[in-house]
């Protein structure tokens, strides 16, 4: 794949539509801080709407339709597995050491921590679908490798508006974690580990929105996110076997 290229067509808009859902979705929870229902609404904009609609069905189901039942266009695939996982380890540990000397906070781990990191790796399987994976997918074949990567970055920053909105610090993780992914284009190189330790520690240590997730309405709704997600591969994995020869 080329560096720069122009090809846009319909994927294009299709990615662009996705990014803009997104953080429409996300905006939309400003709207909602300190009312009543704030806690509700915010579910059903960020985690149903935003994460598990938009954010992760629709991307799958437009890949299988697309890309013939195939998820490797999300650098979901078994090729350079072991070496992507090898070096997902590695980055996240060099990743915690600089996090350690650099900082004298540090995560206090217990049961209202541990709510918030399973609500954020289980937010980050939508990002490594939607984000890293389908956007950054066909934002590469209508542009190019580096403006994909621009791009991708810019909507994993501004996705985050409802939320955490630290637009210019996220837009250079995003550029980090996307470079990253090329090494091998397998999205194991940077999920669970290396993003993980990133993506706790930012929230947990360095953000705001870190304690509006400790707490366990946070854990129940990853809980269910995530049993979801998995009904809905177990679905499509069903459907592909009926259907593909």
């Amino acid at each position: 794949m080329k560096l720069f290229r122009f090809h846009p067509n319909k994927s294009t808009i299709v990615a662009f539509g996705t990014g803009l859902s997104i953080i429409l979705l996300s905006t939309a929870m400003i709207l909602f801080k300190g009312s009543q229902i704030e806690t509700v609404l915010h579910i059903f904009l960020r985690d149903f709407l935003m994460i598990f609609v938009v954010g992760f069905c629709f991307p799958l189901l437009y890949v299988r339709a697309k890309e013939e039942h195939s998820y490797a266009t999300l650098g979901i695939t078994k090729h350079r597995l072991k070496t992507s996982l090898v070096l997902n380890v590695f980055f996240a540990i060099l990743l915690l050491l600089s996090f350690l000397l650099g900082n004298r906070e540090v995560i206090i781990i217990n049961y209202k921590s541990l709510f918030a990191i399973s609500y954020i790796l289980v937010a980050g399987i939508f990002e490594m679908i939607c984000i890293y994976g389908f956007m950054r997918y066909y934002f590469e074949r209508a542009f190019g490798i580096i403006p994909a990567i621009l791009l991708t970055a810019l909507f994993y920053s501004l996705h985050h508006a409802g939320f955490q909105p630290e637009f210019l610090k996220l837009f250079f993780v995003g550029i980090m974690y996307c470079s990253v992914f090329y090494i091998t284009r397998n999205i194991f190189i940077i999920f669970p580990f290396f993003w993980g330790v990133g993506a706790i520690w930012d929230v947990l240590i360095n953000s705001p929105a870190g304690q509006s997730l400790q707490n366990a309405t946070s854990f129940i709704v990853a809980i269910v996110l995530l049993v979801a997600m998995t009904i809905f591969i177990m679905k499509g994995k069903n459907y592909g076997s009926k259907n593909e020869v």
